[in-house]
């Protein structure tokens, strides 16, 4: 009998051996992409840097146990220890988690998670049973031999369920940089050829997108939302009567609005008949952003002279009121709190998302007030712009900033950033050969996750747009019309 537990004892710690040898020089072998992994794990993303390193190193302080005779016992706790988090990480996974992430390669490549669960489960028992035949076998008393496994199972697996709760905190809402990609978030349905890769997303109506053209700016691009075909409509305004510069176009159904706020005037037209331009504003703003709320209501971005800083306006009921709060008024340059503005009429807020700055400031547009400042994914210090003095007294810049924001979209109290920010544990490759799309629930303040929109043709997302569960991007001469997966579906209704 005893040598029968002898051969048990010996079994087990050579079967936990084997596994760990194999599981930890698998992960050094691969340890970027083992620790990218980590990283993209619902639960454990905040810590990913310290658990991918303690995991190695604790797999291997148990395989030196379990291959000495006298420490073996030691090696069985370990490994008890080790299978119990693993068991439990797994059935956090699976019962917790908005979504179930790739495999982080090993036997998790050939076997489901539910699978690995029961497999995990399998080895708590195993490592459980032998415990209590070692320890009896050196005359332990019942108590201890039945007590100390229980308590290794349970601090291993209280540690991971606090590490979650941690994580989660983390990420959502004191952004430590990590990503948290959402595996097969988007699925391709169609695309269409529109011939020039010049377009910009004006807005759309229930059955058509519109597109603007920054080389042809008054030229309309009606695109049918099945992306089955497309028309052209030329906006019937005579531009010397002004001096513009750049002009834009805003819309809202069934109104498009055309700009150039360095020119104040502000004009409005439809596309279904030939009714000619009528003139909403004159000579009551200068502005270079704007985004229109209502009839006659608009937001706008302008310059403070006083500040030097960019400031927030509105323009309602032929009254134009600066809003110093919104940005605030502490730093000063132009260029370091320079931006983009938007707004989602359906929610009535609107965000102000730097091109400088991890952070954006989120707004009731309705009331002018409330903003919040959020902290946005990107391993990027602050910046600061210094100039150097010519020998002709002009100045000129020193080190250009890099903008960390391609394009965004705002809709359902989600802000989605078309990413120019690396952050922790991010791929080279997958940076190269795609775009990155962050989101952020506004209105509770937290980021909610990452996806891959892959590259076109060697071609990155230039713009996007997003109608219902469609995800309309402009990469190319293309626009290209994907399908948003549960996950993120889910993110519309909280």
């Amino acid at each position: 009998m005893k040598n029968f537990q002898i051969y048990c004892i010996t079994a087990v710690s050579y079967f936990f051996a084997i596994l760990f040898i194999y599981a930890s020089v698998s992960k050094v072998l691969d340890f970027e992409n083992f620790q990218s992994q980590i990283a993209q794990s619902p639960l454990l993303s905040v810590y990913a840097g310290s658990i991918s390193y303690f995991t190695i190193v604790i797999e291997f302080i148990a395989v030196f146990f379990l291959m000495i005779p006298a420490k073996r016992i030691l090696g069985l706790y370990f490994s008890l220890g080790l299978m119990s988090a693993f068991t439990m990480y797994i059935y956090l996974i699976l019962e917790y988690s908005e979504f179930v992430p790739c495999s982080c390669g090993g036997i998790l490549e050939n076997m489901g998670w539910r699978s690995h669960l029961i497999f995990n489960g399998i080895c708590v028992i195993i490592a459980g049973f032998a415990i209590v035949l070692a320890e009896r076998h050196q005359g332990q008393k019942a108590i201890k031999f039945i007590s100390r496994p229980v308590v290794v199972i349970f601090i291993s697996s209280l540690s991971v369920s606090l590490l979650y709760f941690q994580s989660e905190k983390q990420i959502r809402k004191n952004n430590n940089f990590t990503r948290r990609y959402i595996p097969h978030a988007v699925e391709k349905e169609t695309h269409l050829n529109i011939d020039y890769n010049s377009f910009y997303f004006m807005g759309d109506d229930s059955h058509n997108l519109y597109l603007g053209n920054t080389t042809a700016p008054l030229n309309i691009t009606v695109v049918k939302k099945d992306l089955s075909g497309f028309s052209k409509y030329r906006i019937p305004l005579e531009t010397k009567s002004y001096q513009f510069k750049s002009l834009k176009i805003a819309w809202k159904a069934p109104f498009y609005y055309i700009y150039d706020g360095t020119v104040p005037v502000i004009f409005k037209g439809t596309i279904s008949n030939n009714d000619p331009l009528h003139k909403v504003t004159e000579n009551e703003m200068f502005f270079d952003q704007l985004n229109v709320l209502s009839e006659g209501n608009y937001l706008f971005r302008s310059q403070s002279s006083k500040f030097k800083n960019f400031v927030l306006g509105y323009y309602q009921n032929n009254n134009v009121k600066l809003e110093y709060n919104l940005l605030g008024t502490d730093e000063a340059g132009y260029i370091e709190n320079d931006g983009l503005l938007l707004s989602d009429l359906q929610t009535k807020m609107s965000v102000y998302l730097y091109y400088y700055k991890n952070e954006f400031v989120a707004f009731d547009h309705t009331k002018g007030r409330n903003s919040n400042r959020l902290k946005m994914i990107g391993f990027q210090k602050k910046q600061k712009t210094e100039t150097v003095k010519l020998p002709d007294g002009s100045t000129k810049i020193k080190n250009p900033l890099q903008q960390s924001v391609k394009n965004a979209f705002v809709t359902n109290n989600l802000l989605f950033v078309n990413s120019n920010s690396k952050a922790v544990h991010d791929g080279t490759m997958q940076w190269n050969k795609s775009s990155i799309i962050d989101f952020y629930k506004i209105n509770q303040q937290y980021y909610s996750g990452s996806f891959l929109v892959p590259n076109r043709h060697g071609e990155k997302v230039k713009d996007m747009f997003i109608a219902g569960e469609y995800l309309y991007i402009l990469i190319g001469n293309e626009i290209v019309k994907y399908h948003f997966a549960q996950p993120v579906l889910e993110q519309f209704h909280r």
